[in-house]
């Protein structure tokens, strides 16, 4: 990876479900992201336009937002907005029915959750609906916006940032809900058409990029677009935008490490305490579920956890808490097994939002198993990533060599916000259905449900006068 450069600071207040991103120096600029912020809490539906005319209109005006200095405001709370959605609800809650973590949440509804039982009628489908859609629609109001305040929106980095950080709200709302609906929309939109929504604003976006010359923001760009053509089947995009990211290319979701209700990393309190709650699913543990000292098995860098399991927030559930893995900025690449100390979350510890390893795994699933690439071969991406894990070559070819490359992926993108998409992707696109299913890990809960993704929420139906409730 490359050395990271200082963090630009984004604050974000956390109340309940409720996300304030409230950058900016002066009170005015305050009072300006303060009234953005409540887009958090309002109905995913509204835009930012209405958001003025339902709120109190001596707080805030609109013309107030068309102010100059305040274009850097509009740009970090953009940032902020998906920054706070990012680790929770969507890795945090999103990682919750794929194979990567167990939950030992007491609550009923959360631990269905981790059951893959999910109802539309509970608070977990409402704050991921909620969430997501807050980032996407200040991502696209904000871009909106910037058409008439900036002197030369074709060329302006914060255009760029809006449109970019636009496209990859619809790639996280496509991983994690079954469906969409859009600004108190009539149209039930499918995840494919979430994902082409997002094609445009990424689009645009690189190209804003390209001509403001920020290089890193069109290779941010370029990961997505891969990213999204991968969901939609259209493999041949795939290759073409993948292939142009260098591979040490990083751009990160920051945290921040404070002690005061700040912008801390969520997963760093899912962690801590006698009342953690966060642990290894049996499918990417390095040993056998139930085990205490798991010591020599711990080989691979990229999944590592506690040698023993402990009891959580729900006094049942055994937890195997994970150590950093590869998207997260204070990795090191040590393994228990060699006499490492791999570390766990930190309060300002970061993640990848996208990276040079991330386009190549779509680059290398798009080209199939003959497939060339910057890495060489599909089988010689395959062996360079097990490599890196300690572990021995393959000499694989055809579906064999697939299922290795779905494998590394996994052990390279742990607990990174990939997961649900992915799993979703594979079953969808007729590669396997690889949701864990059976006997859950803590059996006082029975079996397995079958839900692959969030439904649109009660709190939808009801806002929307568009939309019928499901009987």
């Amino acid at each position: 990876m490359i050395s990271r450069p200082g963090k630009t600071r984004h604050n974000h207040n956390r109340h309940n479900h409720n996300r304030t991103a409230t950058p900016g120096a002066t009170g005015k600029a305050l009072r300006i992201v303060g009234a953005l912020a409540l887009l958090a809490a309002i109905p995913a539906c509204d835009t930012l336009d209405e958001l003025l005319v339902a709120n109190n209109p001596e707080r805030i005006s609109e013309d107030a937002l068309n102010d100059e200095l305040l274009v850097d405001v509009l740009t970090n709370s953009v940032i902020g907005e998906f920054s706070g959605m990012y680790d929770d609800p969507y890795i945090w809650r999103g990682s919750m029915f794929t194979d990567e973590q167990i939950t030992g949440i007491n609550w009923e509804s959360t631990a269905r959750l981790s059951q893959r039982l999910v109802r539309y009628d509970e608070g977990d489908p409402d704050y991921m609906f909620s969430a997501t859609s807050a980032a996407r629609a200040m991502a696209d109001s904000v871009a909106g916006r910037f058409r008439t305040l900036l002197d030369n929106p074709t060329a302006d980095d914060r255009m760029a940032t809006a449109l970019i950080y636009a496209g990859y709200s619809h790639i996280v709302m496509g991983d994690v809900m079954c469906e969409a609906v859009f600004d108190v929309g009539e149209s039930i939109v499918s995840q494919a058409q979430i994902y082409e929504r997002g094609l445009s604003r990424l689009e645009e976006g690189m190209q804003v990029a390209a001509a403001a010359g920020r290089g890193d923001l069109v290779n941010l760009a370029r990961v997505g677009l891969a990213r999204s053509h991968l969901n939609l089947g259209n493999h041949s995009q795939v290759v073409q935008y993948a292939s142009e990211v260098p591979e040490d290319f990083v751009h990160w979701v920051e945290y921040e490490q404070t002690s005061d209700g700040g912008t801390d990393l969520v997963l760093w309190g899912r962690i801590n305490g006698g009342n953690h709650s966060l642990g290894v699913h049996p499918n990417f543990l390095n040993g056998e579920f139930g085990t205490q000292d798991i010591v020599a098995s711990q080989t691979d860098p990229r999944v590592q956890h506690t040698t023993s399991w402990s009891l959580g927030h729900n006094r049942l559930t055994r937890l195997y808490k994970p150590y950093q893995s590869l998207p997260y900025s204070g990795f090191n690449g040590e393994a228990i097994a060699d006499g490492g100390t791999p570390p766990f979350y930190d309060r300002g510890t970061d993640i990848s939002m996208a990276s040079g390893l991330e386009a190549l795994h779509h680059l290398y699933e798009a080209a199939g198993p003959s497939g060339m690439g910057p890495a060489g071969s599909t089988l010689d991406f395959v062996n360079a990533r097990r490599a890196f894990g300690n572990q021995d070559p393959v000499d694989l070819s055809g579906a064999a060599l697939m299922a290795e490359l779905r494998e590394q992926r996994g052990r390279d993108l742990y607990m990174g916000g990939f997961r649900l998409g992915d799993l979703r992707r594979w079953r969808n696109q007729g590669a396997g259905d690889f949701f864990p299913s059976g006997t859950h890990p803590t059996t006082e809960w029975g079996s397995y449900g079958d839900a692959t993704c969030f439904p649109l929420p009660l709190e939808e139906y009801e806002g929307n006068p568009n939309l019928t409730k499901p009987s």
